[in-house]
C-alpha cells in the first residue's frame, strides 16, 4: 500500500474517526476496503481511504463486501475493511460478519451512527447487533479507539469487530497501555509450563501408537512449511479441514482427503489407534458424534479459539505446533500399508466418480469438477459456495498448496463464492510470494491466472448483481454454476410428505449466462464435456468475466451424500481397515 505524497492519514478528512480508523487499518497492512456507503460519514471514510491510498471497491450488497474483506484477510493476513451505512447497513452485512467470525478472519465492520439522540429514524442498538455476531464493537472517536478496533480484530483468535463511528463525543485521552512486565513474565511462564506438560503427554501417545492419523486444521496454514518437512515421507495418513486444503499437496502420498466430521473419513479414522488434530477448529466440523475408539489428541498454539466438546473424550494441549510437529517426527515407524493416505483418498475419489448420474443433454456434477481441473492451471484459487456441488468440489478438487481452495467453512453460507472469488482477483497481486504460491508457477507483472467460482443456481442467486462489480472492475473471475434449478441439498434432506414438496426448494429455470451477457459479462451454456472445455478454453484466454451456466443432472447427490455422511461412507478399504485385514489374516491361517 503506497500513502499519497504529503498526505497525513489522521488529518486527510474533516471526519477525525474517519481519518483514524483508515490510518489504523493503514498502518495494519490493508490495501483494500470494500462497501456500500451510506451519507456523509460514510464518504468522509471513502475519502480517508482514497487520500491514505487504500482503494475502495464497491458492491452491490453489504454482506457480498464484507465476504469480500473476509476473503481479502484470508489471503494477505492483514485486516479486511468494510464500509456500511448505519440501521440497514450494519444490519445487512450480519451474514458476512458471521462468516468472518467463524472462520476466524480479522475483519473491521466501518459503521456510521446516528448521532442526534434525539432521532429514531434507522436507529437501531448497533453495538447489541454487532456483539451478537462479532468479537466487539467498538465506538470509534479518533486514533486511540481506532487502533483498539484493528487490534482487537488482529488479536488471536482474529475475528470481526464492528467499528461504529461517533464524532461527537471526544475519543479516550488515556496513554497507551505498556505491558506490565511480571504480567507477561507470568503469561509466558503458563505457556511454556504447558507446552512441557504438552510435549510428553504427545510423546507418550506417539511412541505407543503404530497407526497414527493427523488432522490438519486451519491452523495449521501458517506452519505449511514446518508441516511438510515433519509429515512428507513419513507414512503417516493426513486428513484435512476445508480450510487447510493443500497444507499437504494432494499429490502427496500422506494426503488423504478430508475431515469433516462426516463418514469419508471412516476408513482411516476407526482403523487409526491416536488421533492427533494439529489447529483444528470445532466450527470446521458439521453436527455429527465423534465416536471413534483411538485416543485423541488436539494440539492449538496460544490464543486459539475455545473448545466446546465437540471431540468427545479428546485431549486438549496448548502448544507451538512446531514442537508437535517435533515430536510426531520423532516417533517410530508407523505400521500403515505404503501410500495409506494416498490409497484411501483414491478409494474416496472412485466412489464418488462412479456415484456419477447424468440424463442426456445434462451433465454430472463430478463431470463439471474434474473437467474444470483439467483445464485450469495447477495454481489458480477457486471458491465454493455452498450447497449440494460443495459435497463433490471439495474432496475432487486437487491443490498443490494452501489457501487455493476456498469455502464458508465455519458458517458454510450461500452466496460466497461470487464476492469471494472477486476478492481473491483484486489481491492476486498482493499474495504471490506468499506461503501459499510458494514452488507454484508464478507471473510477471499483471496476473494472467484468473479466479474460479464454483456456484450453485440458489446461491449464485443471492450475489448475482456482483457480476456487474467484476465486469466494473475488468477482472478475470470464471463463475461455474451448477445449474438444476433447485435447492438440491435441502432436496436430499426433503420428506416426501410435510415438507412443503417442489414449492419450498425448486425454482424456475434460469439462464445465468443471459444474466451475466446482460452485465457485460461473457456468457456461455454448457451441457457436455466437450462444450464445458470448450468454454474454459475461451474464458481463459478472457480479459474480463465469464459466467459458464452449466446444465447439471442433480440426481447423483443422494449418493454423494450418503458417502459422504452416510452409511456408504463407512466402506472397507483394502490393507486400511481393521475388520478387512483381520478377514485376510483368518484367510491365511484357514
Amino acid at each position: 500500500m503506497t500513502v499519497r505524497k504529503g498526505a497525513s492519514l489522521e488529518a486527510s478528512t474533516a471526519s477525525p474517526a474517519a481519518g483514524a480508523i483508515v490510518a489504523a487499518l493503514a498502518r495494519a497492512g490493508t490495501g483494500l476496503m470494500f462497501g456500500v456507503p451510506g451519507g456523509g460519514p460514510n464518504l468522509d471514510v471513502v475519502g480517508a481511504a482514497e487520500a491514505a491510498g487504500l482503494r475502495f471497491v464497491l458492491a452491490h450488497g453489504e454482506t457480498a463486501a464484507t465476504i469480500m474483506a473476509a476473503t481479502s484477510a484470508d489471503l494477505t493476513g492483514a485486516p479486511g475493511a468494510v464500509v456500511v451505512t448505519r440501521g440497514p447497513g450494519l444490519a445487512s452485512a450480519v451474514n458476512g460478519i458471521a462468516h468472518a467470525a467463524l472462520d476466524r478472519l480479522p475483519v473491521v465492520v466501518i459503521a456510521d451512527t446516528v448521532a442526534d439522540t434525539r432521532t429514531s429514524h434507522q436507529r437501531i442498538d448497533q453495538g447489541a447487533l454487532g456483539r451478537s455476531v462479532a468479537k466487539a464493537a467498538v465506538t470509534v472517536t479518533g486514533p486511540p479507539t481506532a487502533a483498539r478496533a484493528v487490534a482487537t480484530a488482529l488479536a488471536a483468535p482474529p475475528g470481526p469487530v464492528i467499528a461504529n463511528m461517533d464524532n461527537s463525543a471526544a475519543d479516550e485521552q488515556r496513554p497507551r497501555r505498556m505491558e506490565d512486565g511480571v504480567e507477561a513474565q507470568t503469561l509466558r511462564a503458563y505457556e511454556d509450563m504447558a507446552a512441557r506438560a504438552g510435549r510428553a503427554i504427545l510423546a507418550e501417545a506417539v511412541r505407543a501408537a503404530r497407526r497414527p492419523v493427523v488432522l490438519l486444521g486451519a491452523g495449521a496454514i501458517p506452519r505449511t512449511a514446518a508441516v511438510r518437512d515433519a509429515l512428507n515421507g513419513r507414512g503417516i495418513p493426513a486428513l484435512h479441514t476445508y480450510r487447510a486444503r493443500g497444507v499437504l499437496p494432494d499429490s502427496g502420498a500422506e494426503a488423504a482427503g478430508l475431515v469433516t466430521g462426516g463418514t469419508m473419513e471412516w476408513p482411516l479414522l476407526s482403523a487409526a489407534d491416536l488421533i492427533v488434530g494439529l489447529g483444528v477448529d470445532e466450527a470446521e466440523m458439521i453436527p455429527a458424534r465423534w465416536d471413534y475408539a483411538a485416543q485423541t489428541i488436539l494440539v492449538s498454539g496460544p490464543g486459539a479459539p475455545p473448545a466446546r466438546g465437540w471431540f468427545t473424550g479428546a485431549t486438549e494441549l496448548s502448544m507451538p505446533l512446531t514442537e508437535a510437529l517435533d515430536v510426531l517426527a520423532a516417533g517410530p515407524e508407523p505400521d500403515w500399508p505404503t501410500d495409506a493416505g494416498r490409497a484411501v483418498r483414491a478409494d474416496s475419489a472412485r466412489r464418488l466418480a462412479a456415484a456419477a448420474v447424468a440424463a442426456p443433454g445434462l451433465l454430472a456434477p463430478q463431470q463439471v469438477i474434474a473437467t474444470a481441473r483439467s483445464c485450469a492451471p495447477p495454481e489458480i484459487i477457486a471458491t465454493v459456495d455452498a450447497g449440494a456441488h460443495m459435497l463433490v468440489a471439495m474432496p475432487l478438487w486437487e491443490v498443490p498448496g494452501p489457501r487455493l481452495l476456498l469455502t464458508s467453512s465455519g458458517l458454510a453460507t450461500m452466496g460466497y463464492a461470487l464476492p469471494a472469488a472477486i476478492a481473491a482477483a483484486l489481491c492476486l497481486p498482493q499474495i504471490r510470494g506468499l506461503p501459499q504460491t510458494q514452488g507454484l508457477p508464478q507471473t510477471q507483472g499483471a496476473p494472467r491466472v484468473p479466479v474460479l467460482a464454483f456456484t450453485g443456481d440458489g446461491g449464485l442467486g443471492l450475489t448475482l448483481a456482483e457480476i456487474e462489480t467484476a465486469v466494473r472492475l475488468s477482472l478475470r473471475v470464471i463463475v461455474i454454476v451448477f445449474n438444476d434449478a433447485a435447492l438440491s441439498l435441502i432436496k436430499i434432506k426433503q420428506k416426501p410428505a410435510g415438507h412443503g414438496g417442489d414449492e419450498a426448494v425448486r425454482y424456475r429455470p434460469t439462464s445465468f449466462a443471459a444474466a451475466a451477457a446482460a452485465m457485460g459479462a461473457a456468457g456461455a451454456t454448457v451441457t457436455s464435456e466437450r462444450e464445458l472445455a470448450a468454454a474454459l478454453a475461451d474464458a481463459l484466454a478472457r480479459p474480463g468475466p465469464t459466467v459458464i451456466d452449466a446444465y447439471v443432472d442433480p440426481a447423483g447427490y443422494p449418493a454423494v451424500m450418503d458417502l459422504s455422511r452416510g452409511q456408504a461412507g463407512r466402506r472397507s478399504v483394502p490393507g486400511i481397515s481393521r475388520a478387512n485385514q483381520a478377514t485376510q489374516m483368518k484367510e491365511r491361517v484357514q
